[in-house]
């Protein structure tokens, strides 16, 4: 019975590597993240199933041996649960949304993934065959991305000349090509079948191929740290073999030289077209200072001195940024104020997580390598596990400097650490220990859990997703038919129904303003009274989310174009100055907020208001014009004036919107001062 458990277990492991490949564009809202996420939940709770009638039947024998790897993983885990639940916002740490959907509830799979593979596979054969079965399903997400070249179309990638594949996110392409090209290297090193040696070969090279295509500089930067890593490392293993150490010394030097070449003809077509690398070398110190992600960085240290220890929560990096959102980011458009993620691991986990996050997450690294270098003196470990395994993992960590781990970043993460775990440590003396028969109750028991555990937190989660997206169809196709679709859908038993709830307002409320007269007051009137309900649901369980404000906002400003009530117009001003309380120096909220009091007479407070945006950031020629706007309602037509005026005078670069509205205003105030 033992075996059959065992058997299983691989199986379902080996099932696991083709998750990155499961796209339903059709069925889901997210399709490359909510059928991966749910399937492997399900995956791993059924593992876990097989796993705890093993340590039923015999825990000694089954039991993970306690390891620095272990440990480290351990420690992070601890640290995610403990700024869950201190963070301000638990419920979105828990679950997240269902566009990543990485909350605690998750990330716990992946912890219990890793413990499990750890203690299955014990030999380099039993790992050898995973590994080639992983090389080949990742291989198969490459070839994807290389078909997005000939078709920038193809899989949703909408003509992007950055390849996504599967995985929906050229920045996930990259990291997964990253790892793919470690697995094949390690694999070839290794191999003594001549076939199987080019198979693995000709898989390194779709795994370039897809990290390249992706564009990702993170990933090309730790690629080449990690290739440096190898061949340092290799010349100093290899110092008895002077004609290797010299190859290697020759191949790191014309690598120089071409670096070199590259980086002096930068600007050139040629080198600009190179996927990746005209990205990387065209990055200077000033670029990255002069770009929204710096800015962010600069949030997320000033959210971490607030809450230094245990941070906002995981997940909750978007309230972090809000609360401290720096207003010159708006220099870059409002397509780059918005972030839940720092885009830098270190920054991320420091903001969401604290200090005790930050450390928690630096030890699994340096607890593998120093189980990899502790396994290779004790002889535990052959040189190229060693020097391959050490590699991935500084490689991994430089790629997360710029961007942030993903539901495949996880899978192949938490795998590369089990194997660490497996291989470094010594070979456990068989203890002779007696197995206890497996109960047809423990049988029993444990598939029910099983089933109910993915009925509830997998299948369901899955059925909501599938009958929101047929409610966004029935939407657009007919507002007032949609109804009894849409109060299903809020109805839905699921962790994610404040998704729900989000993407059917954000669908259905422009939908009401532009039509209507054509769909009556009634329907119109019971559709966005069926909003508010939901939206204001939403803020109480997030009271911080900004975005549900902002959504609640539009909708009273619908019903005030229904209706001409100023109620509404009240109402918008109490939820505008919620929202401001969440995001104080957000210029979107504040000319949200100052055109509503502007509308109540309020002048004075919303002049005021939109000084301060220019007080934060002059550069912003938008706050001109609405301060243009403000100060002639208000009886100022001469600042108006010279409000206008300064923006030319200061050469703002305008958007071809904004210079119209400029003439628009300038036209209006002479006319006005002629008469």
């Amino acid at each position: 019975m033992q075996q059959f458990l065992v058997r299983a277990i691989k199986i379902l492991i080996y099932t696991s590597f083709f998750v990155p490949l499961l796209v339903l564009p059709k069925s889901f809202i997210f399709p490359f993240i909510v059928p991966k996420i749910v399937v492997f939940r399900a995956i791993v709770t059924a593992m876990a199933g097989c796993y705890g009638l093993l340590l039923l039947s015999n825990y000694k024998k089954f039991a993970p041996p306690k390891t620095l790897v272990l440990l480290g993983v351990s420690l992070f885990m601890a640290s995610f649960t403990i700024s869950t639940f201190t963070g301000v916002d638990s419920y979105h740490s828990f679950w997240d949304n269902h566009e990543r959907m990485l909350g605690l509830f998750t990330i716990l799979h992946y912890f219990i993934y890793f413990v499990i593979v750890s203690v299955t596979f014990k030999t380099w054969s039993d790992w050898k065959t995973t590994l080639q079965i992983f090389l080949l399903a990742g291989t198969a997400v490459m070839v994807i991305g290389v078909m997005q070249v000939g078709n920038p179309q193809l899989l949703l990638n909408q003509g992007s000349p950055r390849v996504a594949s599967t995985l929906g996110n050229s920045i996930y392409v990259g990291g997964y090509g990253l790892f793919l090209f470690f697995v094949a290297l390690l694999l070839s090193l290794k191999e003594r079948n001549t076939v199987w040696r080019v198979v693995e070969i000709i898989c390194a090279v779709f795994a370039i191929l897809g990290m390249f295509y992706s564009g990702t500089r993170g990933s090309f930067l730790g690629w080449m740290v990690g290739l440096t890593l190898l061949l340092a490392l290799y010349s100093i293993f290899l110092k008895e073999h002077r004609r290797i150490r010299h190859a290697l010394w020759g191949i790191g030097g014309l690598v120089l030289v071409a670096f070199f070449f590259l980086y002096f003809n930068r600007h050139s077509p040629f080198v600009q077209n190179i996927p990746t690398v005209g990205r990387v070398l065209s990055t200077s110190i000033e670029s990255v200072k002069n770009s929204p992600r710096y800015l962010a960085w600069g949030s997320a240290v000033n959210s971490w001195k607030e809450r230094p220890v245990f941070g906002w929560g995981p997940n909750n990096f978007f309230y972090a940024y809000n609360q401290h959102y720096n207003p010159r980011v708006l220099e870059f458009g409002y397509g780059e104020t918005w972030f839940d993620n720092a885009h830098n691991i270190i920054m991320n986990t420091l903001s969401v997580q604290g200090l005790f996050g930050v450390v928690s997450y630096l030890l699994i690294y340096i607890f593998g390598a120093i189980m990899l270098v502790r396994g290779y003196r004790r002889g535990f470990l052959n040189r190229e596990i060693f020097i391959v395994g050490l590699a991935f993992l500084v490689s991994h960590l430089v790629q997360n400097i710029t961007v942030f781990e993903n539901p495949t970043s996880y899978l192949y993460f938490m795998f590369w650490l089990a194997m660490i775990a497996s291989l470094s440590k010594p070979k456990s003396e068989v203890i002779e220990t007696i197995s206890r028969p497996i109960t047809t109750p423990a049988w029993v028991s444990m598939t029910v859990t099983v089933f109910i555990i993915i009925f509830v937190f997998d299948i369901q989660p899955a059925r909501a997703n599938m009958t929101t997206i047929n409610a966004l169809r029935a939407i657009r196709t007919d507002p007032t038919r949609s109804v009894p679709l849409i109060k299903e859908a809020f109805a839905l038993s699921t962790p994610h129904i404040d998704d729900i709830r989000s993407d059917l307002s954000i669908q259905i409320l422009p939908l009401v303003s532009g039509y209507y007269q054509k769909i009556g007051l009634q329907k119109s009137t019971e559709l966005l009274e069926m909003l508010e309900e939901a939206l204001n649901k939403n803020i109480d369980l997030h009271p911080r989310d900004i975005r549900v404000y902002l959504t609640l906002n539009q909708l009273y400003s619908v019903w005030l174009t229904i209706t001409n009530d100023t109620l509404y117009l009240l109402k918008s001003e109490a939820i505008a100055e919620e929202s401001l309380r969440h995001s104080p120096r957000r210029q979107q909220i504040i000319y949200s907020l100052a055109t509503i009091k502007l509308q109540l007479g309020k002048n004075a407070e919303a002049v005021k208001l939109l000084e301060g945006t220019l007080q934060d950031d002059p550069k912003i020629a938008e706050g001109y014009l609405r301060l243009s706007v403000a100060y002639n309602i208000a009886g100022q037509p001469d600042r108006a004036l010279a409000t206008l005026e300064a923006v030319k005078q200061d050469a703002f670069t305008m958007t071809p919107d904004e210079d119209k509205t400029w003439n628009e205003i300038m036209a209006a105030l002479l006319a006005a001062k002629i008469k």
